[in-house]
């Protein structure tokens, strides 16, 4: 088929939907770092882009020379699933699972059901190929699809994350090997691409134990939170879980409430001898109640840093909710305001209602 002659109105349709796909990727763009990547004190970076038209012709043209296409212009547009794309870049291999959880559980796939993610290691099949990345195929959810955003229904952003390293060798090798017109790469550049992509590899075990080794420091440390990955690092060793899990929330939550030592917090909460024993147990009964009462749009998590939040409410879900006062918005009232509210006795009794 000659995609050529379909390409003139392909571009005139893409141009004139060109704002809708800026917006969609800089929403879930704006989601991935406050609700996935920042809420879970991941370190990673998120950035986002629209294809450019130039992007939009050669990946046409290089379906067009692999397999037969449909000869109309809309199967054509749909073909291209990353029109808006967003990438997160993990300073670490063993966030991306998170990354990658968090991602399933905050989106829907094109059709309303569960996304599902690509992994593409083609190293598999090509020992030569360190390309690396898991893809998805992400919608937003209908709590997104308001005011400005209604004309987003069903319209897909690819979000591809994978971690910095991988991420270089990714690039450096998209750069090179997407270039028909300068001929096939050199045995001395496929050569130095192998070396770079094993230098990646070891830079990712590299990042892994320098960030222990920050995060031992930290532990010994004393007086105010510096950031998030402080508080994480001083907080972790109290309860011996996964702390991280919703620590950028809580972390922001308790700045605003003027806690901003270990010593405040100790003394918020009894003291930290068998903190972790009694939060355990305020956990599990927190979850029955919400249970018993039908709330079920969130339950706290054992293995994060809703041990602290549980022992921190009875003091300062008064506070918490007070300082999220209009309930609403697009997805919701915050997580962390939702608990508190339902702690409090005069919490409202339907998962809908709004926030006092």
């Amino acid at each position: 088929m000659n995609i050529d002659k379909f390409l003139p109105e392909i571009l005139v349709r893409y141009s004139r939907e060109h704002d809708r796909y800026l917006k969609l990727a800089t929403r879930v763009a704006d989601i991935c770092r406050e609700e996935i990547v920042g809420a879970n004190a991941i370190r990673a970076q998120v950035t986002f882009r629209t294809k450019s038209e130039t992007s939009l012709v050669g990946k046409l043209r290089r379906l067009a020379s692999k397999q037969e296409l449909p000869p109309m212009v809309e199967p054509l547009f749909n073909l291209v699933g990353d029109l808006a794309a967003v990438r997160i870049s993990t300073y670490e291999e063993r966030s991306q699972k998170k990354v990658e959880q968090e991602i399933q559980k905050r989106f829907m796939a094109p059709d309303g059901g569960t996304i599902n993610p690509e992994q593409k290691n083609k190293q598999a099949a090509d020992k030569s190929n360190f390309y690396c990345a898991t893809h998805f195929q992400a919608c937003l959810r209908p709590d997104d699809l308001v005011g400005t955003y209604r004309n987003l229904v069903g319209a897909p952003c690819e979000i591809q994350v994978c971690t910095m390293m991988a991420h270089v060798w990714n690039e450096i090798e998209h750069d090179l090997g997407y270039k028909p017109l300068s001929g096939d790469l050199s045995k001395r550049e496929k050569d130095l691409l192998i070396t770079l992509g094993q230098l990646t590899r070891t830079g990712d075990g590299v990042i892994s134990q320098l960030l222990d080794a920050t995060n031992a420091r930290q532990e010994e440390l004393e007086g105010q939170f510096e950031d998030v990955y402080d508080f994480v690092a001083r907080m972790r060793k109290w309860f011996l879980k996964d702390f991280a899990n919703y620590a950028g929330q809580l972390f922001e939550e308790i700045r605003t409430l003027g806690i901003t030592t270990p010593k405040e917090i100790e003394s918020l909460i009894g003291g930290k001898a068998g903190a972790a024993e009694r939060a355990s147990r305020a956990l599990a009964d927190f979850n029955a109640e919400l249970k018993r009462r039908l709330e079920l749009r969130y339950t706290l998590e054992d293995d994060s840093s809703d041990l602290l939040l549980v022992l921190l409410l009875p003091t300062q879900a008064k506070r918490i909710t007070e300082n999220h006062p209009t309930g609403r918005g697009i997805g919701g009232p915050p997580r962390i305001a939702w608990i508190a509210a339902r702690f409090r006795p005069d919490a409202t009794e339907s998962v809908d209602a709004p926030l006092a």
